[in-house]
């Protein structure tokens, strides 16, 4: 069975929507993201930002001034992506499928269903797709990169927890931009 790990940008103020607008990222960054992708056999986005992340990925693989940011787009293009949606859309991202959320039990049994297919799934965006994965209990680990910036507007990545949940911190490490990335384990 595999594992399903959760990651993120996330302000200092726990916010987590619109990251474009003020996450830092780095070349020391971009280069840890590398070598997670290379554990990574399925790549899971929910429809909200499944456009956004196959123009940026694809644009970047052929149009990127950075090298390394080349080919981490080569290469995330080339991994399947599942994509959670309530409707119906066309598919433009290569390698790339649906699941049209029926209802909660029907995407936690296709969750399931990956989980048992897959080795190392991760879940890329949006909000409301890491929310419900934290909601049902559906992952195993969590990369966060918080960034030193205070947004305080937008949408924050617990705010539908029900429960308690106790993580286990696994690992820190703290970038020459002063990004501190965690990653922990249930």
């Amino acid at each position: 069975m595999g594992r399903i790990n959760l990651t993120m940008q996330m302000s200092l103020d726990g916010i987590v929507s619109n990251e474009d607008q003020w996450m830092m990222l780095s070349e020391e960054i971009l280069e840890d993201y590398f070598e997670y992708y290379k554990r990574v056999d399925t790549i899971v986005v929910g429809g909200n930002t499944y456009f956004s992340m196959a123009e940026h990925w694809q644009h970047a693989e052929e149009f990127s001034s950075n090298s390394l940011e080349r080919s981490l787009a080569q290469y995330i293009n080339r991994i399947p992506k599942i994509v959670i949606s309530h409707s119906e859309l066309d598919l433009v991202w290569r390698n790339s499928q649906q699941i049209i959320a029926k209802d909660s039990q029907f995407v936690i049994s296709e969750v399931e269903k990956l989980k048992n297919d897959a080795e190392f799934i991760s879940v890329e965006s949006g909000v409301k797709t890491w929310q419900l994965f934290i909601r049902d209990n559906l992952f195993d680990d969590l990369w966060i990169l918080v960034h030193p910036i205070v947004v305080s507007q937008g949408e924050r990545l617990f705010s539908l927890a029900e429960k308690q949940s106790a993580l286990n911190l696994m690992k820190t490490k703290t970038y020459k931009n002063g990004v501190l990335g965690l990653y922990y384990k249930k």
